[in-house]
This record gives C-alpha cells, structure tokens and sequence, in this order.
C-alpha cells in the first residue's frame, strides 16, 4: 500500500514539475527580446517558441514512464536554458567529431554510428526524427 502511495506521490511532483517547466517557457515565450532589437525577428521567435512548447508538451502528453519523464523534462530545461544564454531560441546543430565519416560497411562504421548516436546533446533529442 505504501508503495502505491509513493508513486502517486512521485508523479504528483513529476507533474507539478512539467507544469512549472512548461509555465516558465511560456514565460519566457511572452518576455522574448531579440538583442538586436528588431521587432519583427522578435515577434516571430516568441511564436516559435510558444508554438514549439506547445507541440512538444502535447506530443508528450501521454508519457507515463517515470524516467521518460525525466529526460523530457531534463530536455526541455536545456533547450530554456541555451536559449536564455545564447539568446537564441532555435536548437543548436549537433557537431560530429571529424572521425564520424565512414564508409557504409564493416565493423569502423558501425563504431561510427555508435558514436554519432552517443555524442546527441539532450536538447536535441525531441527534433531527431531517430529518437
């Protein structure tokens, strides 16, 4: 019985901790400036990140794996936090060590593709169409 209660009471914090997340991206969404100031590039990434939380949380709306959880959310507060620093709200791309070119056979490129697969950041994980 304890048990049932404590995971009720782990997703309930999980919960509120999605909700948290996704308020402060909205947050942020609203309070969006561009450093440069124009008003047009402003305007359109508010939208983009508006639009992109959105469609994120609503993709993931029926996540109910309590690590899966996690690492959405571990995600979702990288791609705040590089946005917030970088004042740049579009993920940044992936850089691949230089040895990531193979050929498409034999055991080197399987070992390559080891390596691409590991070196993902979390924040790209949502747009990978192979995640």
């Amino acid at each position: 019985m304890s048990a049932l209660v404590g995971k009720k009471f782990l997703m309930s914090s999980l919960r509120q901790e999605v909700l948290k997340t996704y308020k402060q991206i909205l947050r942020a969404g609203k309070t969006w400036r561009w450093p440069s100031g124009q008003v047009d590039q402003t305007e359109a990434q508010r939208k983009y990140i508006i639009s992109e939380a959105k469609e994120l949380f609503r993709r993931n709306k029926y996540v109910s794996d309590e690590s899966a959880i996690k690492q959405h959310l571990m995600e979702a507060r990288a791609r705040l936090e590089m946005a917030l620093h970088y004042k740049n709200p579009y993920p940044r791309p992936v850089n691949l060590p230089p040895a990531a070119v193979a050929s498409h056979q034999g055991k080197k490129w399987k070992y390559q593709e080891k390596i691409r697969t590991r070196s993902k950041p979390i924040y790209i994980k949502s747009i990978d169409p192979e995640s």
